[in-house]
């Protein structure tokens, strides 16, 4: 193991608890960068670092590879129905998730 910790649980949580902001701090740095970015205004630095952290706070990781997914169902862009057992084909099912950029 490095000296910095790397891989140790207590330290990881200890970092990761490290990394959350204030209710107040995210919110804003939520709100005020996009549309600084937006708009072509310049970005504090800090103010940038905040607003990756902010969206990466209490990030929960989904399933491992090749472990089932629980039952969902879900409305595509035409508000059809869609349930996973629909989607499951003979070789399995795919999914992607992703933030979505869009604010």
């Amino acid at each position: 193991m490095s000296a910095s910790g790397a891989g140790d649980p207590q330290t990881e949580s200890k970092l990761a608890m490290e990394s959350k902001l204030d209710a107040a701090r995210k919110l804003k740095v939520l709100t005020e960068v996009p549309k600084q970015f937006s708009s072509g205004q310049k970005v504090d630095p800090a103010d940038w670092k905040d607003f990756v952290r902010a969206q990466n706070d209490e990030l929960k990781t989904g399933p491992n590879i090749g472990e089932q997914v629980p039952d969902f169902e879900l409305a595509d862009q035409n508000d059809r129905q869609w349930a996973r057992k629909d989607l499951r084909g003979r070789n399995g099912l795919l999914l992607v998730f992703t933030r979505s950029a869009d604010w």
